[in-house]
């Protein structure tokens, strides 16, 4: 494969056809008086992604992969699964999505993509578990949890 040894989880959990549903998963730092309910000003770095932006697709992507980990500060343990900070977990999720040329991309998070379906936004800190929020394209929150939550409201 030209982009490593990708793992997809949605191909896992059924067998989806793509669809130009657009979306942009944003990585953003938790912050005291910032809530999971609105997508924050401040976010590390923004990922858009061409097809399948659906959360029972992505959603679901996104859950699978991050379910089980956690944000750190340094590497102690290399067997544990974990992110090296923010940019790490930004870092490993575009590996995770990137399959081929195209589709998946780094979009600047200041200039957001136009003609979305979904936002995501991924909420990570060191010592504060990962949460997932999703916004349809009106902007309205539509879910917040921790990953293992959108993994049960999609099931198959």
């Amino acid at each position: 494969m030209l982009f490593g040894n990708n793992n997809n989880s949605r191909n896992k959990r059924k067998n989806i056809i793509d669809m130009g549903t657009r979306a942009t998963i944003h990585i953003a730092k938790r912050e005291e008086g910032v809530s999971f309910s609105e997508i924050p000003e401040k976010k590390l770095v923004s990922i858009y992604k061409h097809y399948d932006g659906y959360p029972e697709s992505l959603g679901v992507t996104l859950a699978d992969y991050l379910d089980g980990k956690r944000v750190v500060n340094g590497l102690g343990n290399r067997e544990a699964p974990v992110f090296n900070g923010l940019g790490c977990l930004a870092a490993s999720l575009i590996a995770e999505l990137k399959e081929e040329a195209g589709y998946v991309y780094i979009d600047n998070p200041n200039c957001p993509h136009g003609g979305l379906d979904y936002e995501y936004v991924i909420w990570g800190d060191e010592g504060k578990g990962i949460w997932i929020s999703i916004f349809d394209y009106n902007r309205n929150c539509i879910f917040v949890g921790k990953p293992s939550k959108l993994q049960n409201k999609y099931e198959e």
